[in-house]
């Protein structure tokens, strides 16, 4: 399984540093849109996933 960097954390380094180009602003916002694009529905499936989690949590506490 992968980790994914989290685009929160470069953007705002790259907003803090005076140096960083208006070229690498752009990169790095077409790379985050490709990121949150790709998502699809997080919301959804993280709510889904921890509905399956408690669900065989419980399962395992029955036996």
């Amino acid at each position: 399984m992968a980790i994914i960097i989290l685009y929160g954390v470069g953007i705002y380094g790259a907003l803090k540093r005076k140096g960083t180009s208006l070229e690498e602003l752009r990169t790095l916002r077409e790379h985050a849109r490709a990121v949150v694009s790709a998502q699809g529905d997080l919301k959804g499936g993280l709510k889904k996933l921890e509905a399956e989690i408690r669900r065989r949590e419980k399962s395992a506490r029955k036996k």
